[in-house]
């Protein structure tokens, strides 16, 4: 392994399973969205999950998943699609709706039609089914028209984003921080919010000892006050400063591009006045996506395991890192210092 190029240089790292642990919080909110949306906006009342955290994982082992947003859009369409294909499609109706009350209405009367329905769907099946479409949104929709035709479309006429969107929100956020963010209140979810639930996942005695050896800032999937918010939370900032921190809406494009690695370097060069093509750098990350984006940047990669918990998980993981060869694998971030010494 190329490890000489660890021992100077920019350390650029992800957020969600590299600093912080996001099972019981970003994950758990992508179940309890798709949950939301079907037993309580179409009235379907599951007395079972549809989705586990596992299953999360498994649409970030297709690719093209770095945003949980467009992995809970995914799961949606995965679900309103094979709920469209089960029922009578001479009984379902819709209208065009550009507000909530009109999108809560139209879930509604397609819960009217579903009354009683116990909607079951090999998620397995289907996302290997995304990943030889290419993954992320568009291999979605690919994957969902070839396996059952023309339902995709009366499907994404109950497809409402923004919707989506707000339930995942206020569920991740909570009522103090949802108010704080978008200065409206919580129309759905009166709570604490799951993040309440993060806890890091590397200790800043790694994160002061890294600091003596490396610039370091943040490329991360996460909206900009979320990323400040957990990194002040747990101090992180101390060593890593805000200023640092590409968010996704300083990109127009997201990983596994390399836009936003390469402008978390820049702003490092010119912070601290390096030179950007004598200056090694290395991205940390927990997904296909992140070490796509660090080869695309031509980064070093380090891929982590630690957003996730279970041994076959791991496994799994660990096998596509290697795939992407992957130049260096570690159960979490506070091995680094193993590596630089």
């Amino acid at each position: 392994m190329k490890l000489s190029i660890m021992k100077s240089g920019i350390i650029v790292w992800d957020i969600d399973g590299v600093l912080i642990y996001v099972g019981d919080s970003y994950r758990r909110a992508i179940v309890q969205a798709v949950q939301y949306y079907f037993s309580e906006l179409i009235g379907l009342n599951l007395e079972r999950n549809l989705m586990t955290i596992g299953d999360t994982q498994r649409f970030k082992l297709v690719g093209r998943f770095n945003d949980d947003w467009k992995l809970t859009y995914a799961s949606v369409l995965c679900f309103l699609t094979k709920l469209i294909h089960d029922l009578d499609k001479r009984e379902i109706k819709s209208d065009s709706v550009k507000d909530f009350e009109g999108m809560i209405n139209e879930l509604r009367k397609l819960g009217t039609t579903a009354k009683g329905f116990d909607l079951q769907l090999d998620l397995g099946y289907i996302t290997e089914r995304i990943k030889d479409e290419g993954g992320g949104l568009e291999g979605t929709e690919r994957a969902l028209e070839e396996i059952f035709g023309e339902d995709l479309e009366i499907a994404k006429k109950f497809w409402f984003q923004n919707l989506i969107k707000r339930i995942f929100q206020e569920l991740y956020l909570g009522e103090m921080l949802f108010r704080e963010k978008y200065g409206e209140e919580p129309i759905f979810v009166k709570s604490d919010g799951l993040i309440k639930n993060e806890k890091a996942l590397i200790n800043l005695k790694s994160l002061e000892k890294l600091r003596e050896k490396f610039f370091m800032g943040v490329a991360t999937g996460r909206e900009r006050f979320e990323a400040e918010f957990v990194l002040k939370k747990h101090e992180f900032d101390r060593f890593i400063p805000l200023d640092l921190i590409v968010s996704s809406e300083d990109v127009e494009i997201g990983k596994p591009e390399p836009d936003q690695l390469l402008e978390c370097k820049r702003k490092i060069c010119e912070k601290y006045n390096l030179d950007e093509k004598e200056t090694n750098a290395v991205y940390v990350g927990d997904s296909i996506d992140d070490v796509a984006a660090s080869k695309n940047a031509g980064f070093f990669s380090i891929g982590c395991l630690s957003a996730v918990s279970e041994d076959e998980e791991k496994k799994r993981l660990r096998r596509e890192f290697e795939r992407l060869e992957c130049d260096l694998i570690l159960e979490d971030a506070n091995e680094i210092l193993r590596i630089v010494g």
